[in-house]
Order: C-alpha cells, then sequence, then structure tokens
C-alpha cells in the first residue's frame, strides 16, 4: 500500500462491473441440505462439468458433494448426454461436435440417490462473439485506510457485439502466475527421529498456481450503437502479492448468454459470498431455474444455462514503472521446536535456515511445507503449463 499526499490520484472507476460482494443472509433465508446445482454449458465440444451438492451455511461453507446422481443434458430434439461423476459431487461428459447448436434450445434433468427428479427451464445457445484485444493500464486503487493506496494493472478487452442476437454478456477468468518460495535451506524432522537436510523430492521453490479469478463481470450490450465495444474493464491485479513478479497469464473467458442467464449472473455478482472459484462458490440466494416434479415448493440453488463461448490468453511480463512485490515471507518461526518431545501426530516438522536481512546473523526455525515445497500450495504445480511462453 502507498499513502498519497497532494492532489488526487487519478482512479479509473469500474462502471459497468463489480466484484463479488460478501452477502450475510438470515439463518432462515437457507436450510443446510438444500440442493444447489451449478450447470454451464458451453458451446465449445470437450469436457465439460457440472457441480451437485449440498448447502453448508454461508459464513464458512464447506463443499458437501451430492454423489450418485444420474445427470442428463438434453436438446430440444429428446437427444441426450449422461454425465458421470468423475470425483464426489462433479460430473463430466465429453460434448462432441455438432451437438451444441446456436438457437437450439437445452435442458438439465437431475435424478439424486433419493429418486427425487429436478428438471431445468429451457436455456437457449446465442452466437458468441469474437474478443479484439485484451490489455492493461496501471491504476491505483483505494485502500481500506483512507490516504492509502494500492498499485496494479486494471485488465480491458476490446470485443465485438451483435446487440439483436448476443446482447446478454458475462465474463470468468482463471489466472495463472509463476511463484518463487524464498531461497532458505530446509530440513525435515520425520518419524526416524532425525534431523535430515530436505530431500530433493519434497524441495520445490518454483512454481505456476493457477485459480480462479473470484469476480463477476456482466453486460447488457442493448444500447450499443456500435458493433464494437472498446475498454470494458475487468480484473484488478495488484503487486501486493507475487502475481506480477515472474509472469502473469489470464485466460477471458466471454459468455454470450439468455436473458435468463443475464439475470442470475448478474444478480449473482451483486449477492455472491465470495469462495476460491466459480464451482466453490455457493451462488447466494439468487433464484434457481430448477424445480422439484414432486414438490414445486423446494427450494434450489444454483442455475442451468448454455453459452456461445469465446476464449483469448494474455500474458504480462514486466509491467514498467510497477514496483514488485518485496515482502519477507515464510521466514522460520522465532524459536525452533524442541524435537525430541514431539508427540508422532505432530510428525514431520519441517525447519528452515535463514539469514536476518537486517543483522546478516544466522536464524534457524520451525517453517510450514508450503514454504519448501511450493507444488503443495493449492492450484499449483512444479511444472509449466503448457501455453506458459518459454525463457
Amino acid at each position: 500500500m502507498k499513502a498519497i499526499s497532494g492532489g488526487s490520484p487519478i482512479i479509473i472507476m469500474l462502471l459497468l462491473s463489480a466484484c463479488v460482494e460478501r452477502y450475510y443472509p438470515g439463518e432462515d433465508e437457507v436450510l443446510t441440505g438444500t440442493l444447489v446445482i451449478n450447470a454451464q454449458i458451453s458451446s465449445i465440444p470437450g469436457v465439460q462439468t457440472i457441480q451437485i451438492s449440498r448447502s453448508d451455511g454461508l459464513l464458512y461453507p464447506e463443499f458437501k458433494a451430492e454423489s450418485s446422481c444420474l445427470v442428463e443434458l438434453e436438446n430440444q430434439d429428446g437427444n441426450q448426454l449422461v454425465f458421470s461423476e468423475s470425483t464426489p459431487g462433479y460430473y463430466n461428459a465429453d460434448i462432441p461436435e455438432g451437438y451444441m447448436k446456436y438457437g437450439d434450445q437445452y435442458m438439465l434433468r437431475v435424478i439424486t440417490a433419493d429418486g427425487n427428479i429436478y428438471l431445468s427451464d429451457y436455456s437457449q445457445l446465442k452466437h458468441p462473439t469474437s474478443i479484439d484485444r485484451i490489455y492493461y493500464e496501471m491504476e491505483s486503487q483505494p485502500g481500506s485506510d483512507p490516504g492509502l493506496y494500492t498499485d496494479g494493472i486494471r485488465i480491458y478487452i476490446d470485443f465485438q457485439v451483435d446487440a439483436d442476437s448476443s446482447r446478454y454478456m458475462h465474463w470468468e477468468m482463471i489466472e495463472t502466475y509463476e511463484f518463487h518460495n524464498p531461497d532458505y535451506n530446509g530440513f525435515i524432522y520425520s518419524y526416524d527421529r532425525v534431523l535430515r537436510p530436505l530431500p530433493d523430492s519434497l524441495d520445490d521453490r518454483q512454481c505456476w498456481i493457477t485459480r480462479d479469478v473470484n469476480a463477476i463481470f456482466t453486460l447488457d450490450a442493448s444500447n450499443t450503437s456500435t458493433s464494437s465495444y472498446t475498454r470494458m474493464p475487468l480484473h484488478f491485479v495488484s503487486n501486493e502479492t507475487q502475481r506480477l513478479s515472474y509472469g502473469y497469464s489470464l485466460l477471458v473467458r466471454q459468455h454470450i448468454v439468455d436473458e435468463a442467464s443475464f439475470r442470475y449472473w448478474d444478480e449473482l455478482k451483486k449477492n455472491s459470498y465470495a469462495q476460491s472459484g466459480l464451482y466453490d462458490r455457493l451462488p447466494s440466494l439468487t433464484p434457481s431455474n430448477f424445480s422439484n416434479i414432486d414438490d414445486p415448493d423446494e427450494r434450489i440453488l444454483g442455475f442451468f444455462g448454455v453459452s456461445g463461448l469465446t476464449e483469448k490468453r494474455f500474458f504480462v511480463n514486466e509491467v514498467e514503472g510497477l514496483k514488485k512485490y518485496d515482502v519477507k515471507f515464510c521466514y522460520p518461526l522465532p524459536e525452533m521446536p524442541r524435537l525430541r518431545y514431539l508427540m508422532t501426530a505432530d510428525l514431520p516438522v519441517y525447519i528452515s535456515v535463514a539469514i536476518d536481512p537486517e543483522t546478516g546473523s544466522t536464524h534457524r526455525g520451525e517453517t510450514f511445507q508450503e514454504c519448501l515445497d511450493c507444488r503443495v500450495r493449492k492450484g499449483s504445480s512444479g511444472d509449466p503449463p503448457d501455453f506458459w511462453p518459454l525463457d
């Protein structure tokens, strides 16, 4: 964070989009055990995923998978595709070329293990429009404290618009960035009760982390007078993490949807509780388009919709003039643990040795596994993804 004195900084206001906001409904608004169905199917052939779970409260929710469901996608002609459960609560199908046809209507049928049958409304597949350009501009955002601002970059896109057939749009994004752990010497104290240097198999300091951008962006393009739209503001990336330090990639997914789907996503943008990503986000209290055929009064969360999808990837290697993240992290804890007194349940314990940047003295203390092996961080891999540019 930085403090700004004197004249006001130039802050680019985000008018047509908004990040996900916290929302705290009353206890009686969502009962634990409410069925949640997240199902958005795109026009792109290949493996696609539907998530089915049960709600577990809104403040500190845990994912509770709804397993052993029969899940069928059906088009207007009655042709069906079956989604099979790959991991608990996640159902996949490899959608073949030619099944998703622009202008056609689709619905989803879910039969739970207890025999309840849930049907969605029909959703019409709209034509996708192209993304012309993705770019960024440096920006400062107001912080939580008065007079403090966070530096970073704002992502913008230019794209094509068809106000008649493709007026309703929403975007989701997936970011990948290179991450480096500090270069501290590592040790492990494990079940053999011997403090040993960390083996290479448990030591990886360079990783690539991929995660969903936890924000929803929507646009009703009905009032657009031209066939192109420029400077649509999307995701803000701050310099308060390593995301812009070694390399950053953003996959922008542009969905063209029907009006019912747009209203759902637009409302979800306003009233959603932030979780880690699209398929882990509780869909708030936004009305669902699912119903139980035997109990129309049953409350269901989530939504089914189809979309014309366009994807485009963007890379940032160096942001000229932006200060990089330079904060000491993963420094060893102040004291060494008393290793010989540790219980078996407390093992293994990780130790690192660092040089104090202020005094130059050596410090040894307990640390976390993720500080020595970045592969255990959520969404992390020790190998660069296939799309990562070569050095």
